[in-house]
């Protein structure tokens, strides 16, 4: 029998893998089926055995139908799955991201036969994937702001607006999205969550997504053109926009930097195999690589075990998920580029993967907050300052 948690470079992930076999059995060999060029493309069969093997309730409470995943098996899961395909890495974050801030949710604020959580168990039974869309920043813009906006009319509400890119568009079952209520009597100016099948009338998904790195994530734009929603699909907050994150945005957003910090590690690891399987390089120049890399890994880890032991400091534990995601992105550039010069030339000539693994790699930079804003905050943070949360 085949040990699918290791691979021709050692222990490389094998520890990531091992808890993907277990959370996910089977997965790992479905995707190491495929070459790197059909699991990268749309349509690809990533994303269906993701669904298959069961992800969609990786975090989901196993009292609702889910595999209980705690933080630290979530992040080593990412991992696993960018080492086969960052394209599928990064579809599954958002669906993860989406789940965890869910689950927080109901578990600080309803009831447990309340009809979110059914809603939960249905979404993990029956693999239903979920696509994220929190408020979509515009240039000089904030991403706590929603651009979508939601218009009570009677029993229902009005949903308008586009969120792009939005992954996970062409397969998902739900799209969460972050609105902002206008009409309603008490919620009047309000941030809520609208939960919307994807099937419903006046959801529409526009090309957008033209490079073909990542391309298998399906980042494509969902429109909501005067879209009706039953006022039951609606989780209303205390939110109002320009105003500091509440305990569960914070949270929210450790767990997305922590995920996408998985993710990419996983990315670079696999340039690290790729330098790993040349008889041309030296064991000293593969321990140096080793060190920053697995050592940006710990440091997501560390923040993983803190996160599933103690709710206590949300704050802090955003604060070093930053410290985390900033060191990861670091790393994960010196560690690719020196990875993929010491596979050499010919390599990187007759093995397009290199080429596409290199360029993956730097979409970590994309991801929210920009350095230049998080930077400054984390330093006034660590000065004895609140974190500013609005460099989001």
């Amino acid at each position: 029998m085949t040990d699918t948690t290791t691979t021709a470079a050692g222990r490389l992930g094998a520890q990531e893998r091992a808890a993907m076999e277990r959370l996910l059995p089977g997965l790992d060999e479905k995707l190491a089926a495929h070459p790197l060029a059909e699991l990268e493309k749309r349509g690809g069969p990533a994303i269906p055995a993701f669904r298959e093997a069961g992800g969609a309730g990786l975090l989901v409470p196993t009292e609702h139908d889910g595999l209980g995943a705690a933080p630290l098996d979530a992040v080593r899961v990412q991992r696993a799955l960018a080492m086969r395909s960052p394209s599928l890495a990064v579809a599954a974050m958002m669906h993860q991201l989406s789940l965890a801030t869910f689950t927080e949710y109901l578990t600080a604020h309803c009831a447990p036969d309340a009809f979110e959580w059914i809603l939960l168990k249905s979404i993990a039974g029956e693999k239903q994937l979920v696509a994220s869309a929190s408020a979509e920043a515009k240039r000089g813009g904030s991403m706590l702001e929603p651009t979508m906006r939601a218009r009570r009319d009677g029993t229902n509400f009005i949903v308008s607006g586009s969120k792009k890119p939005c992954s996970l568009s062409a397969s998902m079952d739900w799209f969460t999205a972050s609105v902002l209520v206008e009409g309603d009597e008490k919620y009047d100016g309000h941030v809520a969550m609208a939960l919307i099948p994807a099937a419903t009338e006046g959801l529409v998904r526009r090309p957008f997504w033209e490079n073909e790195v990542l391309a298998g994530a399906e980042s494509d734009e969902v429109v909501l053109e005067d879209l009706v929603l039953d006022e039951s699909l609606m989780i209303f907050t205390d939110q109002r926009p320009g105003t500091r994150m509440d305990t569960l945005q914070i949270r929210g957003w450790t767990w997305f930097e922590l995920l996408a910090a998985a993710s990419y590690v996983g990315v670079a690891s696999t340039l690290v195999e790729k330098a790993m399987a040349s008889p041309r390089v030296s064991r000293a120049e593969l321990g140096a690589l080793l060190v920053k890399l697995e050592s940006a890994m710990g440091a997501v880890e560390n923040v993983a075990r803190d996160m599933a032991e103690s709710l206590d400091d949300p704050a802090d534990q955003l604060a070093r998920s930053l410290l985390a995601r900033f060191q990861v992105q670091e790393s994960v550039m010196e560690v690719s580029t020196a990875a993929s010069e010491l596979a050499g030339g010919i390599s990187f000539i007759r093995d397009t993967e290199v080429g596409y693994l290199l360029q993956a790699t730097r979409a970590l930079a994309f991801h929210p907050p920009a350095r230049a804003k998080a930077l400054p905050a984390l330093a006034g943070y660590f000065l004895g300052e609140d974190l500013d949360t609005t460099v989001y």
